[in-house]
């Protein structure tokens, strides 16, 4: 079974902007933990299936991708 969702290009943005965050903090863990070699878990290889996806996406159109992204840090 496949599921669509549709997203404008802000909540595109915020979504690759959020799963590269997580993408990157679990690697970190794992390279910070006794064994830096083990393989990536379940959670983390479904997350990257999915930012995968939503980076092949958003990379159609990254000056609009990089223009949201400025625009949702600005608001920090």
């Amino acid at each position: 079974m496949k599921h669509t969702i549709t997203l404008d290009d802000m909540e595109l943005a915020a979504l690759y902007a959020h799963l590269e965050g997580q993408s990157e903090m679990m690697v970190e863990s794992r390279l910070n933990s006794d064994n830096p070699r083990e393989l990536p878990d379940r959670e983390e290889v479904l997350l990257n299936l999915v930012y995968t996806k939503v980076f092949e996406e958003a990379y159609k159109d990254m000056d609009t991708l990089n223009l949201n992204i400025d625009r949702i840090y600005k608001y920090k």
